[in-house]
């Protein structure tokens, strides 16, 4: 049987962004809202989330001895806070500590400067999976308390950051992509070719996510190299094209660049898919686009971990399995707007958004995508990377 196009991506994963803010709207916690207002006294759902097609709504084991604290490390907007709510109110836990990090190496620098024990779960991307293995930053999950594990797709199960499934539990993944305000942005610009062509016409509204191992994706895919290559030359030429940007960008934003192309004050962007979705959806932002470069863009993958010496185990247990309930877990693709690895979450998921190709990449566009490799100490990358940072809005 031929391999499918996912299985090939994920094989060439290494590394990710550096934020993955989930951009949350109001109206997103309206399906876990629902769930709260079903809870019964036994901590057994009754109601059914958004999408569920009216079925009930799942019943949660309690487990014996579960602690009434958890404490998360966790990228910004990364849980549906309903979700957070209903979990505390069906497990009795009555503190939730939510510490938030704005990129892997904050969250390894942490841990490294003797921080294990202080949280008990966490979500890196799957690269980091083996250094903080290696490091004893992190404990084998036991997936006997984890029954919702069996929902997790093939293709994310066995793959090399964790072969043996031991050690994490997938989350969310998606992609590095192209936003245009196309009300304004009237030419072309489905590659990142086209994106630095017509950058200079959108001198000063230009917003770039503020993560190297995103933004060199554009030049080096732009120009026909690997997003990996450490040739001297190519990495010299990709140089001459974020300078040559550089003046022409607003601001270098991973937090709110979403906000910048709601407000007009950028008109084409570098994002990801968090925030874009859901402007797309409003009257009033209908015309952006959120674009997968035809000449290809990085796949990343987030996951769960429970970290060493957690202070709360069994409640920690109890979160990865609840987190992936199906209903559960559709509600966080809705709230988060980045695709599930859980199969049965997208009997639950609203069936217009499964069918969109900028959240769910279709197979031959995935065949496209590459992983990275782990280049975020590459001198000439950092030297790159520093003075590209030193020309921003320097026209």
């Amino acid at each position: 049987m031929a391999e499918h196009p996912i299985d090939q991506t994920i094989r060439r994963m290494i590394q990710a962004p550096l934020s993955r803010r989930g951009f949350l709207y109001a109206g997103t916690m309206s399906a876990a809202a629902a769930f709260l207002a079903a809870c019964s006294g036994n901590g057994a759902a009754t109601g059914a989330p958004s999408g569920a097609g009216g079925t009930a709504a799942p019943s949660f084991a309690i487990p014996e001895g579960i602690e009434s604290e958890l404490f998360m490390y966790n990228w910004g907007d990364y849980v549906d806070p309903g979700n957070i709510e209903l979990f505390k109110s069906t497990f009795g836990v009555t503190k939730f500590t939510y510490d938030t990090f704005a990129s892997n190496d904050e969250l390894l620098t942490k841990l490294q400067g003797g921080a294990v024990g202080q949280w008990d779960v966490s979500a890196p991307t799957a690269e980091f999976v083996p250094a903080m293995r290696e490091q004893g930053f992190i404990q084998k999950i036991d997936f006997a308390q984890i029954p919702n594990a069996k929902y997790i797709e093939a293709p994310f199960k066995g793959v090399w950051w964790d072969p043996t499934d031991e050690w994490q539990l997938p989350k969310d993944w998606g992609t590095t992509g192209i936003s245009v305000r196309t009300k304004i942005v009237k030419e072309d610009v489905s590659s990142w070719k086209q994106f630095f062509e017509v950058a200079p016409t959108y001198s000063g509204r230009i917003v770039i996510v503020d993560s190297p191992g995103d933004v060199f994706v554009a030049p080096l895919k732009a120009l026909g190299y690997s997003l990996n290559t450490k040739v001297e030359s190519e990495l010299e030429e990709a140089r001459t094209m974020l300078l040559d940007l550089a003046p022409h960008v607003l601001a270098l934003d991973s937090d709110q660049y979403n906000t910048k192309l709601e407000t007009e004050e950028a008109v084409l962007g570098l994002t990801w898919t968090g925030g874009i979705l859901e402007l797309r959806d409003l009257p009033e932002t209908a015309d952006i686009e959120y674009i997968i470069p035809s000449d290809g863009t990085l796949y990343w993958l987030d996951t769960w971990v429970i970290l060493a010496d957690a202070p709360h185990p069994i409640a920690s247990h109890a979160f990865l399995n609840f987190i992936h309930d199906p209903q559960i877990q559709a509600i966080e693709t809705e709230t988060n707007q980045y695709a599930t690895s859980n199969s049965e979450a997208k009997k639950f998921i609203d069936p217009e958004m499964l069918a969109d190709p900028a959240l769910f990449v279709p197979d031959d566009v995935l065949a496209r995508l590459e992983g990275a490799e782990d280049t975020s100490t590459d001198p000439l990358r950092l030297d790159i990377w520093e003075e590209f940072k030193s020309k921003i809005g320097q026209g």
